[in-house]
Formats: structure tokens, C-alpha cells, sequence
């Protein structure tokens, strides 16, 4: 009886912990610097800004505890997410080999992608991605790995676990019909960091985000068919 009832208590236990634990890490970290910076604002008179220290305070919590009461009132999880999925098909004017050549080299790719700083290769596996966070107001970094590759047909990532940013992709090569270049395929897929709310407000502008898409679509175009831009071998490069 007692093995039983220690069985059912560490579930319980366990159980209460997973539905404690209902902040996921991206926003851990945001609550975290959100706080943190409202109660070094107000320290020194908290009692001229009760609402904003208590606010700090509240966040702090949030994310050191992983817990949101909000979340508790209305039995939401951001731990718990669908994924948003991006789609895009084009066709460029270079030969399949050459074209997955450029792209298998992943620290080419900010060349073209607005939105990414740097991508540094760790081995043939292994990068770190550094990427601007929208509005200007600083980057974040998470570590991918390569998780499916067929030279010069395939090439599949993804955000290695506990990574501040969960994503994936995948990039599908062909040959364009009588011999026009080739056709790419390239699928992104994220999970947002803010929850159900952080799903619905993606969902609202998955179609901006797919216009950024194209748009570096395009300017990859520009680089593989044109070369307006350089490669990472130490050519004139069009961007800053």
C-alpha cells in the first residue's frame, strides 16, 4: 500500500510540476529582461511608481517560476504550440549542383535573409543562427543542427532542444523543365514563443511573413544568378 500511495504521490507530484511550469523559455527570458529593467528604473523611489515596481516584480517572478497565474486562470500552456508553416516555391537560373553548393553553406545565408546577423558553422552538422528581433530592439541566438541531407536534393534543420527559438526547415532541389535552372522548395516552420496568444497574432501576419520570405527570395536570386551580392570567399559584397 505505501508503494502504491509513493507511486501516486511522486505522479501527482510530477504532474503538478508540468502544469506549475506553463511559460515556456523564450518568454522566461523576456519577462525576465521585461522586469528586470522596470525594477532597476524604480528602485530607488518604488513608492512614486507602485503599479510599475509591482508590475517588475510580477514579471521577475514569471520568469525565474516559469509561472503565469494568467495563463493558470485561463488553462493555457505556451509550452504547448502548433507550428506556423511558410511555404515557398521559385525557380532560379543556375544549375542544381551550384545551387545547393551556395545554400549547403550556411554563413551565406544573411547575405539574402533580412532578418538573420550571422549563422556561424560549428562543423558539417552543427551552427549557431543570430538573428534581429523585429523593431529593432536587439537580437537572439539559438544553435541548429542538420538533421537530413541528400547532396544536392535535400537539406533539413532544425533548432537543437532547450534552443530559445523551436524551428525547422527544409530546402527541396529540382531541375526546372527543359533544363530552365532549377526549382527550390523551401519550407519554414516555427512555434511561437508567446503561447496560444503568440499562435493566433503569427497566424494574423503569417502572410507579412511570407512577403519577407520573398523578398530574400528574390534577393537570393540576385546572388546565385547575378552575383549582386558576395559569397563568404571574400567578394565585393552589395550589403552592410
Amino acid at each position: 500500500m505505501k508503494t502504491e500511495h509513493a507511486i501516486h504521490s511522486g505522479k501527482h507530484q510530477r504532474k503538478h510540476k508540468k502544469e506549475f511550469i506553463n511559460v515556456n523559455n523564450a518568454e522566461r527570458l523576456i519577462s525576465l529582461a521585461a522586469g528586470g529593467m522596470l525594477l532597476a528604473k524604480h528602485y530607488k523611489h518604488p513608492l512614486a511608481n507602485p503599479i510599475k515596481v509591482l508590475t517588475g516584480a510580477f514579471l521577475v517572478y514569471r520568469g525565474l517560476s516559469g509561472n503565469c497565474p494568467l495563463y493558470t486562470g485561463l488553462d493555457k500552456n505556451s509550452n504547448e504550440t502548433n507550428a506556423i508553416n511558410t511555404r515557398v516555391i521559385f525557380t532560379v537560373n543556375k544549375p542544381r549542383e551550384e545551387v545547393y553548393r551556395y545554400w549547403r553553406q550556411l554563413e551565406n545565408l544573411p547575405f539574402f535573409m533580412s532578418h538573420l546577423q550571422r549563422v556561424e558553422q560549428k562543423n558539417d552538422v552543427e551552427s549557431e543562427w543570430i538573428a534581429r528581433i523585429p523593431g529593432g530592439v536587439g537580437i537572439i541566438k539559438w544553435n541548429a543542427e542538420i538533421v537530413k541531407e541528400i547532396p544536392n536534393e535535400l537539406i533539413g534543420w532544425q533548432s537543437i532542444e532547450n534552443s530559445t527559438i523551436n524551428n525547422a526547415g527544409k530546402v527541396e532541389f529540382y531541375d526546372a523543365p527543359r533544363g530552365q535552372g532549377t526549382v527550390l522548395k523551401v519550407i519554414f516552420s516555427y512555434h511561437p514563443p508567446a503561447g496560444a496568444l503568440g499562435e493566433g497574432v503569427a497566424k494574423l501576419f503569417n502572410p507579412l511573413f511570407k512577403t519577407i520570405l520573398k523578398e530574400d527570395i528574390r534577393a537570393f536570386k540576385q546572388v546565385i544568378e547575378a552575383g549582386e551580392v558576395a559569397t563568404i570567399k571574400g567578394q565585393p559584397s552589395g550589403r552592410k
